[in-house]
C-alpha cells in the first residue's frame, strides 16, 4: 500500500502556440498516465494529476481526492511543477513535453495562402523548451523519479542504452522506455523497464512488461518495494 505517499503525475502532451488560431502538438492521449494514477490512486496514494488538454482523466472513487492541474504548454507544464515538486514523495513523468515552442510578442495569424512566408515566420520564431525532467531532481533531490523513453525503431540494445543516458543525465530511479515500432509490430504497448544503478544495487532489474495496465501495476510494485511495503498485484 502506497498510504500517507503524495505521487505527482504528468500525463498526455502539450500544445505550443504558433499563432494565435495555430498549434503544435502531438498524438499522446493520456492513456498510460491516467491508468498509472488510478492505479496508485486505488492503492491510496494522494496523486497529483498535471494533465494536457483533452487527456484522459483518472477518476476519485476512494477517501481521497485526485488534485488535477490542466496545462496547455510546457512552460504552463513547469510552473505547476516547479510549484509541487517539492511536496512530494515520488514524480512519474510520462507526459509528451514539447521539445519547442515559439515566441509571438504580438497577437498574428499567419497568412494561409503564402506556405514560404508561414515556414519564414515559423524559423525565425522557433526555439527549443526547457527539459523539465532535467529540474526535477534539482527541485526535490530525495524524490523518486520515473522517467518515460518513447523511439521509433531502434533496437532493444539502442533503447536500453538511451534509457540509461536519460538515468545519468536526470537523475531517474527508473525509465520506463517504448519503441513505436515495436509496439506496433507487437499490437501491444510494450515497456522496458530500465533501473538506475542504485535501484539495480536494491535488488531491481530490467524487465519487460506489456500492457497499459500490467505497466501501471508494475510502476506501483516497483514504488511499493521501494518503501517497503507489500506489492499487491
Amino acid at each position: 500500500m502506497l498510504k500517507d505517499k503524495t505521487i505527482l503525475v504528468t500525463s498526455g502532451g502539450t500544445r505550443e502556440r504558433i499563432d494565435d488560431v495555430r498549434v503544435m502538438t502531438n498524438i499522446s492521449s493520456g492513456a498510460l498516465g491516467c491508468r498509472i494514477a488510478q492505479r496508485l490512486y486505488n492503492m491510496d496514494a494522494h496523486i497529483l494529476y498535471v494533465h494536457g488538454k483533452g487527456s484522459e482523466i483518472p477518476c476519485a472513487n476512494g477517501p481521497y481526492s485526485i488534485r488535477k492541474f490542466e496545462v496547455e504548454s510546457a512552460n504552463d507544464t513547469m510552473k505547476v511543477m516547479e510549484t509541487f515538486v517539492p511536496q512530494v514523495d515520488a514524480v512519474i513523468h510520462c507526459m509528451a513535453v514539447s521539445d519547442f515552442t515559439f515566441y509571438r510578442d504580438t497577437p498574428i495569424k499567419c497568412k494561409s495562402g503564402d506556405p514560404e512566408a508561414f515556414i519564414e515566420f515559423m524559423r525565425k520564431t522557433i526555439h527549443p523548451n526547457p527539459k523539465i525532467i532535467g529540474m526535477i531532481k534539482k527541485w526535490n533531490p530525495n524524490v523518486i523519479l520515473i522517467g518515460f523513453k518513447f523511439e521509433v525503431r531502434v533496437s532493444t540494445e539502442e533503447l536500453r542504452n538511451l534509457a540509461m543516458m536519460s538515468i545519468e543525465k536526470n537523475g531517474c530511479d527508473l525509465v520506463v522506455a517504448n519503441d513505436k515500432q515495436e509496439m506496433t509490430e507487437l499490437q501491444t504497448h510494450r515497456a522496458h523497464f530500465v533501473f538506475s544503478p542504485e535501484m539495480i544495487e536494491q535488488g531491481f532489474k530490467y524487465q519487460i512488461v506489456d500492457g497499459k495496465q500490467e505497466i501501471a501495476a508494475e510502476i506501483h510494485n516497483f514504488l511499493a518495494k521501494l518503501w517497503l511495503s507489500d506489492p499487491i498485484n
